[in-house]
């Protein structure tokens, strides 16, 4: 009979083994914004950061970007110092961080640092539960801080007091030097003896070890401590040695409950089992390998693997499953020793299934970044986290969901061409594919079955070598649409090709034009379209249905997608005229489904990429621009889903059911996921693995077995829906920064330490920044906010992490926010921040008190308010004249018409407000083939904004030519500073275009925004700075940025997404993003006209409030 025990290991080694898997990190370096690779420490917080520290500063991070927090010698409220050794989390989830020469708390909500300090290093820290933290430093003492107070006390060793500390030194490389026990009695090992400290004498109790004395310590010089009940371990360099806390006794374990099987007894590190199994007790990390102690054998126990035995063990954790994790110089990396087995075999391990090495590879980015280990540290949602001398690392906790397609040898993809333009499943679960260089038909793991190519000279062959559509018709036939004109009918069994090309002398020849769409309809008739319309085979011939602009038979113009549906009604798909239902038998509409503006449930694009009907016979039809719309038939309208619903883009070129009846959508930013039952819709992008952003019209599938397949430019990815595994974990929620803003765009950081903010009324803006932390494709994560008393209802704030309010009314407010994860799981509200707004002195009760005291005296004044009103005529008047004097001077600071240069097509125009708003705009063309386009916006209004304009421009016109943009900028701020305005200042954007890339810099001006004429998406570019007249020596980023031809640059004020209508509410950066997109393709002048046309029709007949400023740069398309 087969021993159980064995049956166990059995059981669980091949469990192991299946789950082990291959591990991948994530990096964090300094190109991710991280302040030095070299890092020593990692923490996390109560609400979720992670904590960083580094030689160059302390960071914290989000998920998104560090925060990097740097000492400052002149603020003693800042770090104390850029070398942060160690970072320690109390009690509380407050964060404890060790520099050079002091410990420092932070102070979350006031964003400050409390220093104490050590006067040298500290080395290790703890806490008892009293409210206070014990630091041992390098070699002044122990010190203890009052948590509350920050009142420190330091112990030192006096030559003079026997019941001082034994040393005053302690080091890097002891590893629990403080032990507290639970009367709150406090052990201190030292680098010359251990200390029991009692508190009620505020005495020390030392121990040394005693030449020739075995109850004595084994050596002074003590390197790690654990507690164990009444058993007090402790580890040296020459060995173990126990203490039983009730008498003080101390007895040495090395050489005799303990033999090393290397001979060496150098404990460097003590950790406990895993509590709830069957063994007890602990770990030791030694000089010669790991060693356990198992508590009921009274037994010492080395783990026999070929990298751990004999060696030197630096660093042992025990993670949140009771595995170990393992630093040994010698060999680098990792070492992970799962203990399933360990624990469930009393002590056995299997040194082929229960240990990985994980180490740095070269060639793999989601490796371990070094093989140079500072720590091991894992957070409360489960998170690994690894410290090295080259970055920081975070144990991926799941694998792309999305996958490359590859196949033939050594991940050579047999697959000839890149873009992938059209998927089909053929019924033997083979795949057929579509790309710039022909037609491939392979096997489900990437094996070549056939290729097809165009031969000029052999006719039994693909027309043209790029190939696009193509149809598996009924009969074993594959239909491909050739690159220009007609198509190829492929025979598979005999491998003969028939050409169809369109023959203007034969009626009933192929329809002229390159074949869009071929589709196979339920009497086996193939529909083809054409610029020219639409083309019907059946009974081997073509019957065409031509667009005649006269006729206005538009539904047959520009055809993208043919279905039949299962009641048999045919539907049309246009690119320029929309949706209709036709008449199959004559090509007859019967219906156009088109915008309706007093319904909201019309169909509202006029682009179908797609129509599909799924599994329980729904149509849903992709649009260009518009998003998903689903057909209800039973009220013949439509219900529309966008990127406001989850939807990543609005643009859907491919639509399809998995096996499990999910609609999978491919789109141009990324693909789609949508449950039909529940609405929610899963986004997925390059952090799931996609190679592109753009995925094409056909290029979807679904195997017989369920899996997926997604063709863009940048070849096909694979997806198993089944193996997808939702993320479940709510995101932590936490405010990282509150600020006001005045008038005068001052802004001041406000502090909520407290939980509430109270503000006076010359805080015209609130600006509240949240995060939800999950560090699992955190770019995904969306958020909603609310402020009782003055919003109704949640906000859906998308992925921002930013909200603002203006002009708050006196009053007692609430903030709440909540945060999702990458899966759309939603955390709890917030607990909610408090918020007072106090009125202006001159408004409170007393003040208006006061005013009625004063009522009676005001009659006195009746007769002389006469003259007042007659002056006040005046002065309007005067200040009318004034305005308008400071609209012409503005308007002679612009150009007088934009330069024709190089292959630019430039366009420009300024709508000014009712009080000029200080906007500018200008164009410097220079020699060497290249031109300066600036925009600015002056603070101010009127003629003080005039001054500041007049000061930028001569200021441009003195500037040295053929200097870089942040170089001109730099230059004027100087300027502009040294004239010393008060408080007006220039913010401005200066652009220098050249024939191949753009060099761009911003002084707090909105962003820019670069149309890609390639992909036809839209980049928001935003460059961080003060205006123009701030600081003196304020420095300004520059960024280099490559143009194709087409490609189009928009620069903007802020009066266009800051246009406020008359609900009070404004237009925002994501409807000039979303104009700019869909008008890109079009020339500079309609570009700058439709954010013109924008503007307008948002503010909807009121004055705009701002001066609204568009300038359009585009490139010119090749010839």
């Amino acid at each position: 009979m087969i021993n159980r025990r064995i049956l166990v290991y059995l059981f669980f080694s091949v469990m192991g083994a299946l789950l082990s898997g291959e591990r991948t990190f994530e990096r964090l370096t300094v190109r991710d914004g991280l302040s030095e690779d070299i890092v020593h420490a990692v923490s996390d917080d109560k609400r979720g950061f992670i904590w960083i520290g580094t030689d160059e500063g302390l960071n914290r991070y989000d998920g998104y970007e560090p925060v990097i927090y740097r000492s400052n010698p002149f603020d003693t409220t800042a770090l104390s110092g850029n070398r942060v050794f160690g970072i320690f989390r109390d009690s509380e989830g407050s964060i404890w961080v060790s520099t050079d020469k002091s410990i420092d708390l932070y102070q979350y909500g006031k964003n400050t640092f409390r220093r104490h300090a050590t006067e040298s290093k500290p080395v290790f820290v703890t806490e008892d539960t009293l409210g206070s933290i014990w630091v041992a430093s390098l070699q002044s003492g122990v010190f203890k801080i009052d948590k509350q107070t920050g009142k420190t006390k330091n112990y030192r060793f006096s030559p003079l007091d026997p019941t001082s500390i034994s040393s005053n030194n302690f080091d890097e490389i002891q590893k629990t030097p403080i032990i507290v026990d639970k009367d709150q009695n406090i052990w201190f090992g030292t680098r010359n003896g251990l200390n029991y400290y009692q508190r009620a004498k505020d005495v020390f109790v030392r121990f040394f070890s005693l030449q020739g004395g075995t109850n004595s310590l084994s050596s002074n010089n003590i390197n790690t401590m654990y507690l164990d009940e009444n058993n007090l371990w402790v580890g040296t360099p020459a060995g173990l040695d126990r203490i039983d806390t009730k008498t003080m006794e101390v007895e040495r374990y090395a050489g005799t409950k303990w033999f090393s099987m290397v001979g060496v007894h150098t404990v460097i590190e003590i950790l406990p089992f895993k509590e709830g199994t069957p063994m007890s007790g602990f770990w030791m990390a030694t000089a010669g390998g790991l060693v356990y102690y198992d508590k009921n054998m009274l037994s010492f126990e080395d783990i026999i693997h070929p990298d751990i035995f004999g060696r030197y063990v630096a660093d042992v954790y025990n993670d949140t499953k009771g595995n170990i994790w393992l630093y040994i110089p010698q060999t680098g990396g990792l070492m992970h020793f799962n203990t399933t087995n360990f624990y469930l075999m009393y002590g056995f391990a299997d040194p082929d299934h229960d240990f990985e090495h994980i180490k740095n590879d070269a060639l793999d980015q989601r490796s371990l970044s070094g093989n140079t280990i500072n720590k091991v540290f894992f957070d409360r949602q489960d998170n690994t986290w690894v410290a090295t001398n080259k970055g920081l690392n975070k144990l991926s906790k799941t694998e792309n969901v999305f996958t490359p397609f590859s196949g033939g040898i050594k991940d050579k993809s047999i697959i000839r061409g890149q873009e992938i333009k059209h998927i089909e499943i053929d019924s033997d679960n083979t795949i057929w594919l579509s790309h710039e260089n022909g037609l491939d038909h392979i096997n489900n793991t990437g094996e070549k079955i056939a290729q097809y190519v165009s031969d000029p000279t052999d006719e039994n062959s693909l027309l043209t070598r790029e190939t696009g559509t193509f149809e598996i018709l009924s009969n074993g036939q594959i239909w491909i649409a050739s690159e220009r004109g007609g198509l190829t009918a492929l025979d598979v069994k005999t491998n003969t090709f028939i050409r169809y090309e369109h023959n203007p002398e034969k009626e009933s020849s192929i329809i002229d034009g390159k074949i869009d769409c071929i589709y196979e309809d339920t009497d086996g008739a193939v529909w083809l379209s054409s610029i020219s319309g639409v083309c019907r085979y059946k009974d081997k011939e073509f019957k065409s249905f031509t667009y005649n602009q006269s006729l206005g038979n538009n539904h047959l113009l520009g055809v993208t997608v043919f279905l039949e549906d299962s009641n048999g009604e045919f539907w049309l798909g246009t690119e320029t005229n929309g949706l209709y239902r036709v008449n199959k038998s004559d090509m007859s509409a019967v219906e156009h489904y088109k915008l309706d503006q007093h319904n909201e449930n019309s169909f509202a694009s006029s682009v179908v990429l797609a129509i599909y009907e799924d599994k329980n016979r729904k149509i849903w039809i992709g649009s260009g621009g518009e998003g998903l719309f689903k057909y209800n038939s039973e009220k013949n309208d439509f219900t529309r889903t966008t990127i406001d619903d989850g939807l990543p883009s609005n643009t859907i070129t491919s639509l399809k059911n998995d096996n499990e009846g999910f609609l999978w959508m491919g789109t141009r930013n990324g693909i789609a996921r949508l449950n039909t039952e529940s609405g929610l819709i899963q986004g997925y992008n390059r952090t799931d693995g996609l190679s592109s952003r753009i995925f094409y019209r056909d290029a979807i599938a679904v195997g017989k077995y369920g899996k997926m397949y997604f063709g863009g430019p940048m070849g096909m990815v694979v997806v198993r829906p089944l193996d997808i595994k939702p993320n479940q974990e709510k995101p932590l929620i936490a405010i990282t920064n509150i600020t006001g803003i005045d008038q005068s765009n001052k802004k001041t950081l406000v502090d909520f330490s407290s939980g509430a903010i109270d503000l006076d009324h010359k805080t015209q803006t609130l600006q509240i920044d949240f995060v939800g932390i999950s560090f699992q494709k955190s770019l995904k994560n969306k958020y909603r906010y609310t402020l009782e008393n003055h919003l109704e209802n949640w906000v859906d704030n998308g992925t921002s992490r930013r909200a603002s309010f203006q002009g708050l009314d006196p009053g007692k407010y609430r903030f709440v926010f909540m945060a999702s994860n990458n899966d759309g799981v939603w955390s709890e509200p917030s607990k909610g921040t408090e918020i007072i707004v106090h009125p202006p002195a001159w408004k409170t009760w007393w003040a208006y008190s006061g005013y009625a005291g004063f009522f009676a005296l005001t009659a006195f004044g009746a007769v002389r308010r006469r003259d007042k009103t007659q002056l006040l005529k005046l002065e309007e008047s005067r200040r009318a004249q004034e305005l308008e004097e400071a609209r012409e001077f503005q308007m002679k600071m612009l150009p007088k018409k934009c330069p024709e240069v190089m292959d630019l097509e430039i366009a420009a125009g300024i709508q000014t407000a009712t009080e000029v708003g200080g906007d500018y705009y200008d164009f410097f063309p220079q020699r060497d083939n290249s031109i300066y386009v600036v925009i600015g916006d002056a603070t101010g209004h009127g003629m003080t904004a005039g001054m500041m304009v007049s000061i930028t421009k001569a200021g441009l016109y003195g500037t040295p030519p053929n200097i870089p943009p942040n170089e001109v900028s730099y230059g004027l701020n100087r300027t502009i500073k040294a004239i010393e305005l008060g408080k007006n200042k220039m913010a401005l954007s200066i652009a220098r275009f050249w024939p191949d890339r753009v060099e761009f810099t911003s002084a707090a001006m909105p962003p820019i925004y670069h149309y890609k004429s390639s992909t036809e998406d839209v980049d928001e570019i935003l460059l961080e700075g003060l205006p123009l007249g701030s600081f003196k020596g304020e420095s300004y980023s520059l960024v280099d940025i490559n143009t194709e031809p087409g490609d189009a640059f928009i620069f903007i004020s802020d009066g266009l997404p800051e246009a406020t209508n008359i609900s009070e509410n404004m237009l925002g950066y994501r409807a000039v993003l979303d104009c700019v997109k869909e008008n890109g393709k079009n020339s500079a002048e309609e570009i700058k006209q439709s954010l013109f046309d924008l503007g307008t029709a948002w503010l909807d007949g009121i004055k705009n409030q701002d001066d609204i400023t568009v300038v359009v740069v585009k490139k010119g398309k090749a010839l």
